[in-house]
């Protein structure tokens, strides 16, 4: 391991957030707020956090420069270093993103800033505070801008800065985002491309929404966590107060950015058969999602939950789309309404896209893995090929698929297991739909964390667990997990 590119790295990520803070701040005093989250600025707050932070990067790279000096190495950084940036990179990242919230927030515990931060930085959005409309303006747009940094991935940003990457360029954005190129130059050219889109439907959803009757600053904090799809608001009730034509909008941002993004790099480069062919994942997720909506109508229409089709397509969309707006209240929903959104929540949206979730082309060929295997118990000698996209799946990308399926049942388990033991009190629903709805970056949950209520209650070693297990699923297990490998950090 050369831990000496490693501390350079994070020195660089932790230094970029601190720039973050600058634009928040600035961001938070430029956009007009209106009577009811217009706040004072607390600059003694921002000053510790944005010290601690540039005296943390500092830190960072005198580490490095010391073992440089002592260990002569290359600054390229290997396939090891890269892995070990991921997963250590975002429990950094998520400590730092804590401070605003700590210092800024003076009734915020560590387990609390913590909690919050991570759930803003992963795009989760369960919220810990139990008065979000109380908090100062800057924090608000903490949250937003956090979120939205979540959204394409820090690491994405690492990559387009730095040209100094090598071959594991690739690697970093594949396992944070389930998103690689061919190659590097192509790579870093399409995160350009990706950041650029990213960006333009930022402005084009704030003004939409800004258009449709939020003030300006409603209309860039919820343009940043729907284009992210992440959950985060300035309201106490989500959007239920929010007129029609907004949430029409947020619908319609939902879809596009539960998308892979790629789909709209490509679309005036390839013909509808080639990307109806390569983008397959798309398609299914469309199917899947409108067979979800249709069916919860339909169960609406039949048993009256209360809410308008407005409501509950919104809270469908938002649950499949993992971003965890909530305009309704669907724990009031029967069993059918819920045992769908629940199916929802763990297909989650497509790889390359802002959203959570398992990711809809994972499902499909797990259920045509299982489909092939059906095949060959009485035709054995079929030859079992499965293709995602016009591409055949490897034996490797095969063991890829199974790791991430069979650590996602794993943490499940033992996620609700321990939630129960912290919390007596809590419902086992309550339990086991926290830890599903942080594995899978929802927010909301069922019961005791439905979407009329938040983590507030939580005790802070329940706390810390939901951060863990909001990292895991963001980073789909593997980027941590092998953090706590001996060969890892061996030297070389």
């Amino acid at each position: 391991m050369n831990f000496s590119i490693l501390l350079r790295s994070l020195g660089i990520m932790v230094l970029l957030f601190g720039g973050m803070m600058v634009g928040s701040v600035g961001l938070s005093e430029v956009v007009p707020a209106g009577v009811s989250h217009d706040t004072d600025l607390d600059l003694q707050g921002w000053a510790i956090s944005l010290g601690l932070t540039l005296f943390m990067s500092g830190a960072f790279f005198f580490a490095s420069a010391r073992l440089a000096k002592k260990i002569k190495r290359g600054n390229l950084m290997r396939r090891r270093e890269a892995m070990a940036l991921v997963g250590v990179g975002w429990l950094v990242c998520s400590l730092v993103t804590a401070f605003p919230y700590l210092f800024c927030e003076p009734n915020a515990a560590v387990h609390v800033a913590l909690f919050e931060a991570t759930s803003g930085l992963t795009t989760t959005g369960a919220t810990i505070f139990t008065d979000v409309e109380a908090l100062p303006k800057s924090i608000l747009m903490w949250r937003s801008v956090t979120q939205w940094l979540g959204g394409m991935g820090i690491l994405a940003i690492f990559v387009v800065v730095l040209s100094g990457t090598g071959t594991s360029g690739r690697m970093l954005v594949g396992t944070e985002s389930s998103l690689a190129g061919s190659d590097l130059a192509s790579l870093r050219q399409t995160m350009r491309k990706m950041w650029k889109l990213y960006l333009g439907f930022t402005i084009i959803c704030a003004l939409s929404l800004w258009a449709t009757g939020l003030t300006p600053f409603q209309a860039v904090n919820h343009a940043l966590t729907v284009v992210s799809t992440a959950g985060f608001g300035t309201e106490n009730d989500s959007v239920t107060s929010f007129g029609t034509g907004v949430k029409l909008v947020m619908i319609g941002f939902m879809l596009i950015c539960g998308v892979s993004f790629p789909l709209y790099l490509s679309m005036f480069r390839m013909s509808w058969r080639d990307k109806r062919r390569r983008f397959e994942e798309v398609w299914w997720f469309f199917g899947v999602l409108g067979a979800g909506v249709i069916s919860v109508v339909i169960f609406h229409l039949a048993t009256e939950t209360g809410d308008s089709i407005l409501e509950v397509v919104f809270d469908t969309v938002s649950v499949a789309t993992t971003t965890g707006y909530v305009s309704g209240n669907y724990d009031h929903w029967g069993h059918f309404g819920k045992s769908v959104l629940v199916v929802l929540m763990i297909v989650g949206g497509c790889s390359g896209s802002t959203a959570g979730g398992l990711k809809v082309g994972r499902v499909v060929l797990t259920a045509k893995f299982v489909i092939g295997e059906l095949r060959a118990s009485f035709r054995p000698q079929e030859l079992k090929k499965v293709r995602l996209g016009g591409k055949f799946i490897d034996v490797a990308g095969q063991g890829q698929l199974f790791l991430v399926v069979a650590m996602f049942g794993v943490f499940l388990i033992g996620g609700t297991l321990v939630m129960s033991s912290l919390e007596p009190k809590t419902s086992f629903i309550g339990s086991l739909s926290a830890v599903l709805s942080c594995l899978c970056n929802v927010g909301p949950a069922f019961a005791e964390f439905g979407p009329c209520d938040n983590f507030a209650h939580v005790e802070p070693a329940g706390a810390l667990v939901l951060s863990m297990l909001m990292i895991l699923g963001r980073l789909e297990y593997v980027a941590v997990l092998v953090l706590f490998s001996r060969r890892l950090w061996k030297k070389y």
